[in-house]
Order: C-alpha cells, then sequence, then structure tokens
C-alpha cells in the first residue's frame, strides 16, 4: 500500500491488537491468527473502513524481543491478507531498531507503520523533525505518527506535524494529546493534509468525529469489535446521536478501566483487554510483565463487565 493509500485506509477505525501469548507467556502465533480471525468475523475489515495495528504499545511492543515482532507482523500480514490492512508497531527508543522495524514491515508486505515520536530523553522539537524525516528515508512505506504525551512527555506540537507535511513519509498521526482543543485546531488545520485519528478512542467517541478527526482507535475491538463497527457506521454518516448512543454501550468498560488504571496503570487495562478477548471466545492468554496477573477480584469484574456489555 503505498503511503497516499494508507492515508485514505486510516478515515475509519484503526483497531488496535492484543498480542496472544501462551500460558507460559511465549508469542502465541496460532493464537494472533485466530484472534485476527475472530476480529475480521465480526466485521473488522476494510470493508467496513478498518485498519489493524499488530505489535503496537497495546500489544506490548515493549515486552517483545525484535525477532518476536518481526515474525508477529508477518503471522498478521500473511493472515489478514487483503481483507484487512495491517500496520505495523515500530516503536523503539533506538532509532536504528525503528528503521530496522520499518524496512522489515514493509518487505513483510504490512500497509503501513505507526511509530511513537522519540521518548525516554524528552526531544527537543527539532529532534522530532528530524527523527521522522530519517526514518522515512530508503522506504516507501506510509507512517502513522503516533503522539503520546503520557509516555513521551511531549506533546508534539501543531507546528512540528505541519513541517511533516510532504517532508516525510508521515500521512497519519494517532493523536493522544490531552489537551482536547489541540485536538481540533491539529484536525481542523493539516487534516485535509494528513489523516488525523482520535488516538484515545472510544473514550472520546463521537466528541472527536465532531471535532474533526477522521477516525479512532479501537481497542474495544479486541472484545467488542462490532459496537465499533456499528459506532463507525453511525459516526461517517454524521448521526453522532446514535454514535453515542452506541458508545455508551461500553460504559461498564470505560468505568472499569478508568478506576482500574487509577491504581494500576496502562498495564492493567491491557490486561483487562487480553482477558476480555479471552472470555467472549478469542484466547488471547496472559501478558508479560509489567501486566498483571488477573486475581478472582478483578476476573469477576471483567465477567460482570462482559456482561452488562451485553457480549456473554
Amino acid at each position: 500500500m503505498k503511503p497516499e493509500e494508507l492515508k485514505e485506509a486510516l478515515k475509519g477505525i484503526c483497531a488496535i491488537a492484543v498480542t496472544p501469548m501462551t500460558e507460559e507467556r511465549q508469542v502465541d502465533y496460532e493464537g494472533m491468527k485466530k484472534h485476527i480471525r475472530f476480529l475480521k468475523s465480526k466485521g473488522i475489515s476494510r470493508d467496513n473502513h478498518c485498519t489493524l495495528v499488530v505489535g503496537g504499545s497495546t500489544g506490548e511492543c515493549g515486552a517483545l524481543t525484535i525477532p518476536e515482532r518481526k515474525r508477529l507482523i508477518e503471522t498478521a500480514v500473511a493472515e489478514a491478507g487483503e481483507e484487512l490492512p495491517i500496520i505495523a508497531g515500530c516503536n523503539h527508543s533506538n532509532i536504528e531498531d525503528v528503521k530496522d522495524l520499518i524496512s522489515h514491515a514493509e518487505q513483510a508486505g504490512a500497509a503501513g507503520v505507526m511509530v511513537l515520536s522519540p521518548y525516554y530523553y524528552v526531544p527537543t522539537d527539532e529532534a522530532v523533525l528530524r527523527f521522522y524525516k530519517e526514518i522515512s528515508k530508503g522506504t516507501n512505506i506510509g507512517i502513522l505518527l503516533y503522539n503520546n504525551l503520557e509516555v513521551t512527555h511531549k506533546d508534539v506540537p501543531l507546528e512540528v506535524m505541519e513541517q511533516l507535511v510532504g517532508a516525510s513519509n508521515v500521512v497519519g498521526i494517532k493523536e493522544c494529546t490531552p489537551n482536547f482543543a489541540k485536538m481540533e485546531k491539529v484536525a481542523r488545520k493539516i487534516g485535509d493534509k494528513i489523516t488525523v485519528i482520535n488516538g484515545h478512542g472510544e473514550f472520546l467517541e463521537p466528541f472527536a468525529a465532531i471535532a474533526g478527526t477522521a477516525g479512532f482507535i479501537s481497542s474495544t475491538s479486541n472484545f467488542a469489535p462490532e459496537i465499533a463497527v456499528e459506532m463507525w457506521k453511525a459516526r461517517s454518516v454524521g448521526d453522532y446521536v446514535k454514535a453515542k448512543a452506541i458508545r455508551d454501550r461500553l460504559t461498564p468498560y470505560l468505568d472499569l478501566a478508568a478506576s482500574e488504571s487509577a491504581t494500576g496503570g496502562e498495564p492493567v487495562v491491557l490486561a483487562i483487554l487480553k482477558r476480555a478477548a479471552t472470555l467472549v471466545g478469542s484466547n488471547c492468554g496472559p501478558g508479560r510483565i509489567p501486566l498483571p496477573e488477573i486475581d478472582e477480584v478483578l476476573d469477576a469484574k471483567i465477567k460482570r463487565m462482559l456482561e452488562e456489555v451485553g457480549l456473554v
């Protein structure tokens, strides 16, 4: 898929896959195939304006080896085929590893790559510009810029994003800024040049649609893909009242994720996603450290949440 094609493909649902693992916490490649089949069976497909990120932060990329990440992308691309464009998560603190992962993703047939802005050492604006220009060299695959202040400690400014237009392979922005006014401004100022998607997912829908974003990420697709598809169909025709009503079905999950993350952070949210997916029929196994183990109390909460959403 050419960069311009990825720009168009991102206008919809950008589902974010967890990484299935065995009980021994080894990557379950067969489980990945089954999970993709599960997602497709519930409507996560090109026909419904969906892409699928594999090996991103929700996929525990920070806990996987480079060889595991590469094999995961190969597995996903082969299983998804033409029905579902795969976007390879290529986050890494080492730019040489980022370039290696991007090169591999392109060779493996991924539709695009998602790359978090530089992290650990907080970069200057100039460093962010150089980073995305550098990783664009020698490749013709489209890049989804991932802006996430929570993990990088830098909210990439609109001015930097504007300078990347036409000067890099960046054709989309997964905007996770905590500043909703900034998200609206980014969509308004450069949304016609770069596809801006709501990186907070269902938490901000359909408000992010009204703000002008062209799509949204969906981690809840791991256990409730049909709800994300229904919400997109309403959102895409401007029926925001219906989109919110559909989104409100997920309130039990959104409340659970918010309450548990207040003490357990993002790792517990990922653990909840994996357990919920398993309980609705797509066995995703446990997670690697730092994901916590699911105790009986939390397991009961997850089961009750799924009942309230109407999935079991």
